[in-house]
């Protein structure tokens, strides 16, 4: 068996009742992700440190999987030796590392926890000069290499690596929060924070383009919580939210749909948040960012809502929180995730007041919210690998890279994109007129579409397919290439 040192490091300074709480989750969580990849491991406690036993062949795995786990400051894989005095680490760290330090500058660097009759100090200048004619000598501040000892009572404990962990505190010692997840760069890391703050996190999704946005929500969520939701399998809740773009366009002010969206989502989620026991929602909203996140309008859609709503990346700045998602190994993912414009406008209000924002509530079917709740569908977060399989059967030829012969092109954008350039005979159509439009058209036709990110379009050729169409989408990037 291999053995790995876990150092944790907010945990430790927690109150005797608080700490031994989250140190029993820390290691129930340790264990768990261990065990979701194979690995029979022990583990035990030790004033500030976890010791985890993993076999020889799992060091690396178990790395891995123990740098993902919230509570986690860092660790390392070391050996273990029981010393009588100072000469017997001096022996056992010449044996191991004078090899390592041949030809190279080193440093040695001490940690030391309990009884003894020499120093820290007293140990790294006599190991240091054991080492130094084996070496191109010492040099504390910018060595070659490190070497570590961490003597605890009678054992010392030697290595070279400190693999940093995410810190923060142990998934589970927080309570619940719901994360309003879109699939994009924002939302993700701001349940990452919330997690990394020791909050169970499920997550809630409005989809608006089934199964196209679905898919791109899962993908995301699964890259996120796979890595990082050690010890919890989160649910996840998809909401179907397609009724609300015919509501919108039939009865509510476009330049508040973004907005007025929000609310309704704020609205829903709470309800769910509440059935789960949730303390809170999470979203991914920076003050702003976008027009439905400037302090006027976040007034106006969290207005009425009686949960608290946790914000954590509302000072970041794009770049910032673009960084946070390359960190944590969502950001391929949310590059993919493109976002529907059907309830987006051109020119959306900065500054909706409160009571205009409930005027515009009011215009809308009265049974919207729930009937929202009554299309929830749950899942936990383990199965989204699956689902995702299942939901990508029907859409395997829906994407292709060249203008058939006579097909009709039909560019879904804004008239204002389609005027600035447009694929020459492309027909500009509104995606709430494009089953309309195709009709009039004919079934005797190959339609293909495109749209700025290709999440519209996509929708849009599913959508004509199940009603007998032939139809298909292509990347405006290719069609910007083409004659």
């Amino acid at each position: 068996m291999a053995l790995i040192l876990v150092r944790y490091g907010e945990v430790a300074i927690k109150g005797p009742g608080t700490r031994s709480m989250m140190e029993g989750l820390l290691m129930h969580n340790v264990l768990s992700g261990l065990r979701s990849i194979g690995v029979d491991a022990r583990i035990a406690r030790s004033q500030g440190r976890l010791f985890v036993e993993v076999p020889d062949d799992k060091v690396k795995g178990g790395i891995n999987v123990i740098s993902r786990v919230f509570g986690v400051k860092s660790l390392s894989p070391v050996k273990a030796y029981v010393f009588k005095d100072i000469n017997d680490i001096v022996g056992v760290a010449v044996n191991e590392w004078r090899d390592l330090v041949r030809g190279r500058r080193f440093a040695v660097r001490v940690h030391r926890v309990g009884s003894h009759n020499f120093t820290s100090l007293d140990v790294a200048k006599a190991v240091g000069a054991a080492l130094k004619p084996f070496s191109a000598g010492v040099d504390l501040e910018r060595p070659d290499i490190e070497l570590f000892i961490e003597v605890r009572n009678d054992k010392a404990y030697l290595f070279t690596e400190v693999i940093n962990g995410p810190g923060g505190l142990p998934l589970g010692s927080e309570g619940r929060l719901l994360a309003l997840i879109s699939g994009g760069f924002d939302s993700p890391v701001a349940a990452w924070f919330m997690m990394k703050r020791g909050s169970y996190v499920d997550a809630l999704f409005c989809s608006l383009a089934y199964p196209i946005d679905v898919i791109n929500f899962l993908r995301v969520s699964h890259e996120l919580f796979n890595r990082w939701s050690i010890g919890y399998d989160p649910r996840l809740f998809i909401v179907d939210c397609s009724s609300l773009i015919n509501e919108f366009r039939a009865k509510a002010n476009p330049r508040m749909w973004s907005v007025l969206f929000k609310r309704i989502l704020y609205e829903v989620a709470s309800r769910v948040a509440k059935s789960i026991g949730a303390l809170g929602l999470v979203t991914g909203e920076s003050l702003g960012q976008v027009s439905s996140q400037t302090l006027h309008n976040l007034m106006a859609i969290e207005y009425g809502i009686d949960l608290p709503i946790y914000r954590p990346l509302i000072g970041l700045d794009k770049d910032d929180i673009v960084d946070y998602a390359k960190k944590i190994g969502t950001y391929g993912e949310s590059m993919r995730t493109e976002e529907f414009c059907a309830l987006f406008s051109e020119r959306p209000r900065t500054k909706v007041s409160i009571d205009e924002l409930n005027n515009e509530l009011r215009k809308l079917d009265q049974g919207l919210i729930n009937n929202l709740l009554n299309s929830v569908v749950t899942l936990r977060a383990s199965s989204a690998v699956k689902v995702i399989d299942e939901l990508m059967l029907g859409t395997g030829d829906l994407e292709i890279d060249h203008v058939p012969d006579n097909a009709v092109i039909i560019d879904l954008r804004s008239r204002d994109e389609y005027e600035t350039w447009h694929y020459p005979g492309a027909l500009n159509v509104n995606i709430d007129k494009l089953v309309n439009t195709v009709e009039s058209l004919g079934r005797n036709k190959t339609y293909v579409l495109y749209c700025s990110r290709g999440l519209s379009s996509r929708w849009g050729a599913l959508e004509l397919r199940r009603l007998g169409f032939r139809a298909f989408s292509i990347d405006i990037n290719r069609l910007r290439g083409s004659p």
